[in-house]
């Protein structure tokens, strides 16, 4: 069987772009060429990414130049949401973070994924402490309490921000009550009174 043209394969591309944000796995690829023969399929995305129009980010997934941030955190780790100062800038409770960087809370083991485009970092929380985020567009965000919650535990754990914590971020949007709910689930008295100090310090 003759290999698809290139101007096949980048029409298919340009359809599916959107609707996938701009990421594609390897499987997504072989579906969507309909490529079935391993050394075809590569170099059917070798030639795309000779174009510059796909970029291998890391093993099994691929961008398109205006590739979605957030969607490819998902593609990474399902079980993840978007917080801290991601989800702060998203909120408007601080300015712009770096163009480069995502940040992003799940349970287990911390881990990272670099490339020149993109550094989607995963922070890990415990298991009682994976909640406060919502769904938009097979999205996950944190809830504004929650990440400013998620901020200051990482705080107090040592990690550094582009912004300053103590007088960069704008508490006025957050929602009293459901913070309150959010604080009761944490178990570390030291981590509680901190929280209640820093919150007081700026009322």
């Amino acid at each position: 069987m003759i290999m698809n043209s290139p101007t096949s394969d980048y029409r298919l591309l340009e359809r599916y772009a959107s609707p996938m944000g701009g990421v594609f796995s390897t499987s997504d690829l072989r579906s969507l060429f309909d490529e079935g023969r391993n050394v075809y399929l590569k170099r059917r995305i070798d030639r795309l990414a000779q174009e510059g129009l796909l970029t291998r980010f890391c093993r099994g997934f691929f961008t398109t130049p205006a590739f979605d941030h957030a969607v490819l955190a998902m593609r990474l780790n399902p079980q993840s949401y978007v917080s801290l100062g991601s989800a702060l800038a998203r909120e408007l409770m601080i300015g712009s973070v770096p163009a480069r960087a995502l940040y992003c809370v799940k349970t287990g083991s911390a881990r990272a994924y670099s490339s020149p485009a993109l550094t989607v970092t995963f922070l890990a929380i415990a298991p009682h402490l994976y909640f406060g985020f919502r769904t938009i567009n097979a999205v996950q965000f944190a809830l504004p309490e929650k990440a400013l919650l998620d901020t200051l535990y990482f705080h107090l754990r040592g990690h550094t921000f582009s912004f300053d914590i103590f007088s960069d971020i704008d508490i006025s949007r957050l929602d009293t009550a459901a913070l309150a709910d959010f604080l009761s689930h944490y178990r570390n008295p030291r981590f509680v009174q901190f929280v209640k100090g820093y919150l007081n310090d700026r009322r």
